[in-house]
């Protein structure tokens, strides 16, 4: 009952915390993945809103329906930004495995992610469910949560703003996707390189060998051996880039 009357008396501060808890949960990593049941969403986004509402400050519902729909508009803005730019840095990655599949000639071994709704390598698949592990023991799902809190204290009901710096960080998130790809596929790709140049010598040495066969096999096994050998790289760097997406994330709250 004490619940009830809470929202009653605080109706319009709970309707713009839930507004902005729903956007970001149903958009962030973890959270907004299409295999979480829409149930378990809701009453998610429900209990942090009721968590969340007593420390955001008391607004008073707009008097317009207009103004009412811009001010939700607003606070959704701000946790799909939130939840969009996190999802950038995840895409950066699998998109890394993407590219290593291209190059070691298993691109056509695909299956269905439920987590992004799209077909992806089977490579792909493999360093998105690594990354999500390594981002729930660095208790990301919790940092997620304290980035939604600290948003509201910086940006209060009817506090958003369209501004350009706004649109600045979201390209260089957006940009991250490029730039990781590079950077996590680069061991794969430059040993893949010299396999190919020699591949190619031994092609012109040696006409008698059927290079296709020989040179499909041995780039499939290199890659996978660099993969492995990557592994212990790959949680570090991913955990620094863990640790720059916050910054980043805390960065655009304060453009907003």
């Amino acid at each position: 009952m004490d619940i009830v009357q809470f929202i009653l008396s605080n109706s319009s501060t709970f309707l713009f915390v839930l507004t902005r808890t729903a956007s970001i949960i149903f958009t962030a990593p973890v959270f907004g993945a299409v295999n979480v049941p829409m149930q378990v969403k809701m009453g998610l986004t429900v209990l942090i809103a009721l968590i969340l509402s007593p420390l955001a400050p008391y607004v008073a519902m707009p008097e317009t329906t207009l103004g009412m729909t811009v001010s939700l508009a607003g606070e959704a803005m701000i946790g799909a930004s939130i939840g969009l730019c996190m999802r950038f840095v995840f895409t950066g990655i699998e998109f890394a495995a993407q590219v290593a599949s291209f190059q070691m000639g298993i691109g056509m071994a695909s299956a269905y992610d439920p987590i992004n709704g799209a077909q992806v390598t089977v490579l792909g698949k493999l360093m998105s469910i690594f990354t999500l592990l390594l981002f729930l023991s660095v208790n990301g799902h919790l940092m997620i949560i304290m980035a939604l809190e600290k948003s509201f204290e910086i940006i209060p009901p009817y506090g958003f703003h369209f501004s350009g710096a706004l649109m600045e960080n979201i390209i260089v998130f957006s940009r991250e996707i490029f730039i990781l790809a590079v950077k996590f596929s680069a061991p794969v790709i430059a040993i893949l390189i010299f396999i190919n140049v020699a591949l190619g010598i031994m092609a012109r040495t040696v006409p008698q060998l059927n290079m296709f066969v020989v040179g499909f096999a041995v780039t499939i096994f290199a890659g996978f051996v660099m993969i492995a050998l990557s592994m212990p790289v790959f949680e570090t760097a991913s955990q620094a880039v863990f640790e720059r997406m916050w910054e980043g994330v805390f960065s655009l709250i304060r453009v907003m």
